[in-house]
């Protein structure tokens, strides 16, 4: 992925000298549905011409050979050849390869001590091993078909080859065929010429905003702002997010207000609990957070909030903090339709009666199943909240996400949605799987798709 022009350039010509011809000179590729891609896969260096005057493009491809063809790809310097499998020795065409997949976390061995070069590799290993380059190289992958997709065959994956494969599958770098994403199924010569050109084409390009994953702005852009205020949710408009996080509590007169906390202490120059105050008292404090230039920052409403999003196009994940109850909850929703967001929101809770409630009541509504801890447990909650007529997601601590619990989430039909996320390197880790979606207080979306 380092390339430089230049070296581009001298690849090019190389492999051109060394092969004499182009790819329809192989014997067996002229007509070849990869025809092309194979032609630039030789080219380029990534995979042998072959034997002779033919390509073998339907013969299995190795694991020693993947792992060369992604080291050609992104040009690395390969450390010298060491002796970390008994079944690669350091004359081995491919050793160094294999220690520099190793080393940095892109391949792994088949069992103790071995690599098993020879071995053909499965489109669910090579799959497994792409991700793990994308995200040694910081490149988060474009998801640029659906999200909404079953494979018939999904049985047949190991939990984090299904997590990769629909990541894959998901970027437009894997098909099916008749909706079968054939994990077991042994990779081509051929495949891989397809799927390389493929997935440089995913890495090397800029990633259009409607192939961006939601990166969702937590309380607004608070790293800068009063957090739950709209002075912060203009600032995240204007750091390009389109996804907003709040919290909304009820006052002693029941007003939706945005607040975190139970009480108004840590974000005002007051005291007391919102639920035994009514609006018009609150209205006398300054809600800054300690941040200078924010003196005299009002409490905001639900209804200014809504209406903000509306006027900015924000697509809004309203926590609700404590129980709502059906009065509330009606309360609430009239607000979203009255400025025409009733298709814009969704309801987020760890209060799991809140998220029935909305089910019951508005059975197309999007939810979010908060939690502090994702296993098969909380998944299975979460399905329970399918209607027929709503998506949902769990939304849940990224640290406690791993791929039985993606795959679980895939084989129900449940979205996920990892926080809260401050460093890039997690993010890219987050977002190259079926993650939907990411909450951060820091990262912009320019930071992640840089």
């Amino acid at each position: 992925m380092r390339q430089s022009r230049r070296k581009a350039a001298i690849c090019f010509v190389l492999a051109g000298l060394l092969c004499c011809a182009p790819a329809f000179a192989f014997a067996d590729t002229e007509g070849h549905p990869a025809e092309a891609d194979i032609d630039r896969a030789v080219r380029q260096g990534w995979l042998s011409c072959g034997t002779g005057d033919r390509f073998s493009p339907d013969a299995a491809l190795t694991r020693g050979m993947f792992v060369t063809a992604l080291a050609k790809l992104d040009d690395a310097e390969l450390p010298p050849a060491g002796r970390i499998f008994s079944d690669v020795p350091a004359g081995l065409s491919c050793a160094r390869a294999v220690q520099w997949a190793v080393v940095n976390g892109i391949a792994t061995g088949t069992e103790p001590g071995k690599f098993s070069p020879d071995q053909a590799v499965t489109r669910e290993q090579a799959t497994v091993m792409l991700i793990r380059h994308a995200n040694y190289s910081g490149v988060v992958l474009p998801r640029r078909r659906s999200r909404t997709v079953r494979f018939s065959d999904l049985d047949a994956c190991s939990d984090s080859g299904l997590d990769a494969l629909y990541t894959l599958y998901r970027a437009g770098i894997f098909d099916t065929e008749d909706g079968k994403i054939r994990p077991t199924d042994v990779m081509t010569r051929a495949d891989c010429a397809v799927i390389l050109r493929r997935y440089q084409e995913a890495c090397e390009g800029t990633c259009p905003d409607n192939q961006q994953a939601m990166v969702i702005s937590h309380m607004g852009y608070a790293a800068e702002a009063p957090e739950n205020t709209l002075e912060a949710y203009e600032l995240s408009d204007s750091r390009n997010y389109i996804y907003v996080e709040t919290d909304v509590r009820f006052t002693c007169n029941n007003v939706p207000v945005l607040l975190h906390d139970d009480t108004i202490d840590r974000t005002s120059n007051g005291t007391g609990k919102v639920a035994q105050m009514t609006y018009q008292q609150l209205q006398g404090f300054s809600f800054d957070a300690g941040k200078d230039g924010y003196g005299g920052t009002a409490l905001p409403t639900f209804e200014q909030f809504i209406q903000l999003c509306s006027k900015r196009y924000l697509h809004p994940y309203v926590e609700l903090k404590s129980s709502v109850s059906g009065k509330q909850l009606e309360q609430m929703s009239d607000i979203v339709s009255k400025y025409g967001m009733t298709q814009h929101v969704t309801w987020i809770s760890f209060d799991y009666s809140n998220l029935k409630r909305i089910c019951r009541i508005y059975p197309q509504a999007e939810v979010g199943y908060l939690h502090s801890n994702a296993d098969s447990r909380t998944v299975e909650l979460a399905e329970q909240l399918k209607t027929g007529k709503n998506n949902v997601y769990l939304c849940a601590r990224y640290t406690t996400l791993n791929s039985s619990v993606r795959a679980q989430c895939l084989r129900a039909g449940v979205y996920l949605e990892a926080w809260t996320i401050d460093e890039r390197r997690t993010a890219v880790q987050q977002l190259n799987t079926s993650v939907q979606g990411i909450t951060v207080d820091r990262l912009t979306p320019a930071d992640i798709y840089r």
